[in-house]
């Protein structure tokens, strides 16, 4: 499972369905793909999450795929031919392949609380002694 934040989503979803908008007649799978794909990496680098080859790789290892997601995703495209070009089916469709989580900067920083919480006492030692109460 990745964890990406909800923000790339909202963008992809946005720049998807604008590029879907400009296109006339129907979409090709392979070249709709080779979209997705650059489109992935440009958004996460204007995030500055990732590289976006580096990213790209990420999400193939997260969905544990036989395939690259370039592949995965041409065929998808072609072999379905009840799919819908929308950035909220493609990025659905990264979801399901990818086992993408997204987040919200709220879940990103109760995260990192309760990581600091670990930190100061790793093994829950000063819990176990009841050193935490400030009731006494």
């Amino acid at each position: 499972m990745m964890q990406l934040p909800h923000e790339m989503r909202d963008a992809l979803v946005e720049q998807l369905d604008e590029y879907f908008d400009a296109q006339s007649g129907s979409p090709d799978g392979e070249t709709v793909a080779a979209y997705v794909i650059e489109l992935i990496g440009t958004v996460a680098e204007e995030m500055k999450l990732d590289d976006g080859v580096e990213l790209i790789l990420k999400l193939e290892s997260s969905g544990e795929m036989e395939a690259s997601l370039l592949e995965l995703l041409e065929e998808e495209f072609e072999s379905n031919d009840e799919f819908e070009y929308t950035g909220e089916e493609i990025v659905s469709l990264l979801e399901k392949v990818c086992e993408v989580e997204w987040t919200t900067k709220d879940e990103d920083d109760a995260d990192e609380e309760e990581e600091d919480e670990d930190e100061d006492d790793p093994d829950g030692f000063f819990d176990a002694m009841g050193g935490d109460d400030e009731d006494e």
